[in-house]
């Protein structure tokens, strides 16, 4: 009984102590002019902190990633100010995410440019009347200022498609849900993809950016290079276990069927 009730205390305070930090956003340098502002957000289950990257060019930032909602994008914004940062004016989707659309509207409204893969961008445009100045069919460098940005499609994995930010000169990758860190939950995904795909698309892309630095996963710490092949074996072992299990499954249900 003692027990039961120490476990309901801890998920209380667990609860309220969540609630504290619900819209919470810390702001990390990486290097002086490149920031990781990690967004916390109450859920059921535990804190799930949503990582963006900051980046500051000659007259303006860009912000890679979307944050939960308008309040932590305001709060993302007002860090960054107080941090002596320029003002968002680039915001970086890197998947399709229904949840956050509320976030890209309010962007939309306040003039910020929208830089998304080309699926993305017609579906934003499509379903929801929002439309992405920048869509990227490929691997596209862009330059804002006199700073060097690549915007690299990323196919199927987290979603039906995504894009990563590459900064050369700081070897940052930041590529969002698409690459899970060790601390993240199980893996969710498009219905329309699949683990085996995420995998490859991961393999590809620790080949194309072996040399980075710096890779910040959508959701935990960020690490280096080996954090997409240590993402991509998860995800592989993940996709054996399910073929596993339907099989499993398709041969109990022909036995059934055969008695």
């Amino acid at each position: 009984m003692l027990s039961i009730c120490l476990f309901l205390f801890t998920k209380v305070a667990s609860a309220q102590k969540s609630e504290r930090v619900k819209n919470d956003v810390a702001l990390k340098n990486i290097t002086p002019d490149i920031a990781l502002a990690t967004c916390f957000q109450w859920l059921p289950v535990a804190d799930v902190p949503a990582n963006q990257v900051y980046v500051q060019t000659q007259s303006a930032g860009v912000l890679s990633g979307v944050p939960w909602n308008i309040q932590q994008f305001k709060q993302v914004q007002k860090n960054i100010r107080k941090a002596g940062g320029k003002p968002i004016k680039y915001l970086i989707i890197n998947e399709y995410n229904v949840d956050r659309l509320e976030v890209i509207a309010y962007c939309q409204r306040k003039n910020i440019q929208l830089i998304a893969d080309l699926p993305t961008a017609w579906q934003l445009a499509r379903q929801h009347h929002i439309w992405v100045n920048l869509p990227v069919e490929r691997d596209t460098v862009v330059q804002i200022g006199k700073r060097h940005i690549g915007l690299h499609p990323l196919g199927k994995g987290f979603a039906c498609s995504g894009l990563a930010m590459f900064v050369p000169d700081a070897r940052l990758l930041h590529a969002g849900y698409f690459i899970c860190s060790p601390t993240a939950r199980y893996p969710v995904r498009s219905s329309l993809s699949s683990l085996a795909e995420w995998a490859i698309n991961l393999e590809k892309l620790y080949f194309r950016f072996s040399d980075a630095r710096w890779v910040v996963p959508g959701q935990g710490p960020l690490g280096n290079c080996r954090l997409m092949l240590y993402a991509s074996r998860i995800i592989s072992l993940i996709d054996k276990s399910e073929k596993y299990i339907q099989q499993s499954h398709e041969e109990d249900a022909d036995a059934t069927h055969d008695d």
